[in-house]
């Protein structure tokens, strides 16, 4: 099953993430760069306000999946995921109620608009509040489909539904009315009937385990309660962290300086979201094999699914931060937006190798129940690189937010797997960071920092140039690493990759 997982959130990764930056030229051409930053702000405000699942999603997640492997347990899950949705409607009564209220100071004192009027923006901030509070419980019910490892289900819902939000957004926008508000009038149809699929779907999965009807019992969450509140913590810290850039330049720069950053964003958040893939699918098994005291195997996933990341991701990420100008231009049609966004996307492409790297161990803390690592990490570097991050940007406008990801990042990879080791696969560290990452950045990064030394003479030879060093990079890999050359020899002979998690203990 793990494999099927995989390949379904690989592509219910990829493709949403593919569509939205396939389409982010359509929304510069038709609605602005202002706009478009208006967008990227409301995108970094839900990333903010993400606290307040206080880790329920994941305890969810978590619950369902150690609930089908002790059947005795399974009525009590169905009690506890009944009882959270009582807590997730009230908390989205809350974000609609906050948002309204909070709109005209958001848009008169708070945004630094340009061309766009207050009342515009005041119109939008309403619009986005409700539509962000009828999403707020499908992640619940995201979190009973993958504990379930009905990931197949879950992927080709969110894929589906992710379609129908983005591709319907633009052809609203470039056919209907090009203005901020068709766009999220457009996401607020979506969201309503986002809810209803995910609610159907996640209770037709848990009703089969029991014929009696779940009830609301708020005693069930107390063994839970630890677990919540640990894991909600971190995520508030974790949501202050990863949306103080777009924030911070809201307030200290223009509208249309954000959605240069944005656009920037859209392609470096593309890279973890590709990572994240593996992680949610390799989550609930974790969790599982933990609970089996199943070391050998938890070792050999851990490092199977780190490698899969690192090589996908590490030319990914040295390509866009050579030649971000280039590919820019190729994307946006845009001399101006690709010369204002590339020095952005550069730092970013380089600060997501690092950040994708550790999904993998984020997922294993998680499973394991450790949530204490990841929150004195994110409380140390929120104390330090919060106070950098506005300073940067005060001084150096938005490639000062991009420096300090880079820090953040750089940062987290290198200190937190000293300490996850010692309490979760000891021994296992060396590896995870030589033969599972750092060999991958350097022969990542190597054929395609030769080619930007030595130049190119048109787009057409650059693109040529980066297919020969990715065919370099991938011989290089596929000789060094049999799991993944199996991975390979299988996708050419029509088969999936995923028979690469099929092999246990082979190679590195």
């Amino acid at each position: 099953m793990l494999k099927k997982n995989i390949i379904a959130n690989f592509f219910g990764k990829l493709w949403p993430s593919l569509l939205g930056l396939f389409l982010v030229p359509v929304y510069l051409k038709y609605l602005g760069v202002e706009a478009y930053g208006l967008i990227g702000f409301f995108v970094s405000l839900q990333g903010l306000i993400s606290f307040l699942d206080l880790g329920l999603s994941t305890t969810a997640n978590r619950e369902v999946a150690m609930g089908k492997r002790f059947i005795d347990r399974q009525e009590k899950t169905r009690n506890v995921i009944r009882t959270l949705e009582i807590i997730y409607g009230l908390v989205s009564v809350g974000i609609a109620l906050g948002f309204f209220f909070a709109s005209d100071w958001l848009a008169r004192e708070w945004i630094n608009t340009v061309e766009l009027k207050s009342d515009v923006v005041r119109l939008s901030v309403i619009i986005f509040g409700i539509t962000l509070a009828l999403r707020w419980p499908v992640a619940l019910y995201g979190g009973v489909l993958q504990g379930s490892e009905k990931q197949v289900l879950y992927n080709g819902l969110y894929v589906g539904i992710a379609t129908l939000r983005s591709l319907g957004a633009a052809l609203v926008v470039s056919f209907v009315s090009p203005t901020v508000t068709t766009y999220l009038l457009w996401q607020f149809f979506v969201a309503i009937l986002e809810l209803i699929i995910m609610f159907a779907a996640a209770w037709r999965i848990m009703r089969t385990a029991s014929r009696h009807d779940p009830k609301v019992d708020f005693s069930v969450l107390g063994a839970l309660w630890s677990f919540s509140v640990s894991v909600g913590i971190n995520s508030l810290i974790a949501a202050l962290i990863k949306q103080l850039d777009r924030v911070l330049i809201s307030k200290l720069l223009t509208l249309p300086q954000l959605g240069y950053y944005t656009t920037a964003y859209a392609v470096y958040s593309a890279l973890p979201l590709i990572a994240s893939s593996f992680a949610s699918a390799a989550f609930p098994r974790f969790a599982a094999l933990i609970s089996e005291n199943n070391d050998l195997e938890l070792a050999n996933i851990y490092h199977k699914t780190t490698q899969f990341i690192s090589f996908l991701i590490s030319p990914i990420s040295a390509i866009l931060t050579f030649f971000s100008y280039d590919l820019l231009l190729i994307w946006t049609r845009s001399s101006d937006i690709a010369r204002s966004t590339a020095p952005i996307l550069s730092i970013l492409a380089f600060a997501a190798l690092f950040n994708s790297m550790m999904q993998i161990p984020f997922a294993l803390q998680l499973a394991a129940g450790i949530t204490w690592i990841s929150l004195w990490n994110n409380v140390v570097n929120l104390a330090v690189l919060g106070p950098f991050m506005y300073f940067l940007i005060d001084r150096y406008e938005v490639a000062g937010a991009g420096i300090t990801w880079g820090l953040f990042n750089l940062i987290y990879y290198l200190t937190v797997p000293q300490i996850m080791h010692r309490y979760i696969l000891p021994g296992e560290k060396c590896r995870w960071y030589f033969q599972d990452t750092f060999f991958f950045v350097i022969l990542g990064f190597l054929p395609f920092a030769i080619i930007y030394t030595v130049g190119y003479s048109s787009l057409w030879m650059l693109l040529f140039e980066i297919l020969l060093g990715g065919a370099f990079y991938l011989l290089i890999i596929m000789f060094l690493y049999p799991s993944i050359r199996f991975s390979v020899f299988a996708l050419l002979s029509k088969t999936s990759f995923a028979h690469l998690f099929q092999q246990k203990g082979s190679g590195s």
